[in-house]
């Protein structure tokens, strides 16, 4: 739950200090907010007055999810370990995405290969996580475990989406609305992992344990 609240928390934070001209969360990436600036990459223009701030964000979002899938109760052996590998790769896309930023320069400097890869890490990883614990012996209700899968479908058929919009872009100019499609693959699966814990909580209140 932690994970997700810390992503979200700062997103609005970091986008909410944008000013001349103001974020979108439809139009521009998420790496946006992470780039001090001024920078351009993609048709985009960035300049992150809080980027420190959405780039600790990224780092804590990264280890608190895959810490807390690594601390799961109740799951099978082969659950356990494809959802350790999982949780590991998730943690460390995270990590990579705030350190090595999606600036015009990084793409120069070839660092911003890294903060691709570590975006793409978290996005599979992250839904496929999400498609698992739907899946598993998770004690959560049935409805939870539905909401799950399917959050976890739509975030990977977003991120295809996402891939192709990229590759398909006319001269490096993603269409209008591909940060609402970037958001669909990160949305579901961090929405669908709060769920989960508030889930657990319900089943196991903190004060019995």
């Amino acid at each position: 739950m932690l994970g997700g609240i810390v992503f979200f928390l700062t997103e609005f934070i970091t986008a909410a200090a944008w000013s001349h001209p103001a974020y979108s969360y439809t139009y521009n990436f998420i790496s946006n907010l992470g780039v001090r600036g001024p920078s351009h990459l993609f048709g985009q223009y960035m300049i992150s007055p809080l980027a420190w701030v959405m780039n600790l964000g990224f780092v804590s979002f990264g280890i608190l999810l895959g810490l807390g899938v690594l601390l799961l109760p109740h799951l099978g052996h082969t659950h356990r370990w494809v959802l350790s590998v999982l949780a590991l790769v998730l943690g460390f896309g995270g990590i990579l995405v705030g350190v090595f930023h999606g600036s015009g320069e990084a793409l120069v400097d070839g660092t911003g290969m890294y903060h691709s890869f570590g975006a793409f890490m978290a996005f599979i990883s992250g839904n496929v996580i999400s498609i698992l614990l739907g899946r598993s012996d998770m004690p959560v209700s049935h409805k939870t475990k539905m909401l799950l899968v399917v959050l976890g479908i739509i975030g990977v058929i977003a991120t295809v989406g996402y891939t192709a919009a990229l590759i398909l872009a006319p001269d490096n100019h993603p269409i209008i609305i591909i940060g609402l499609i970037e958001r669909g693959a990160v949305y579901p699966f961090l929405i669908g992992l709060m769920a989960a814990g508030y889930s657990l909580l319900k089943v196991n209140p903190v004060s019995q344990n």
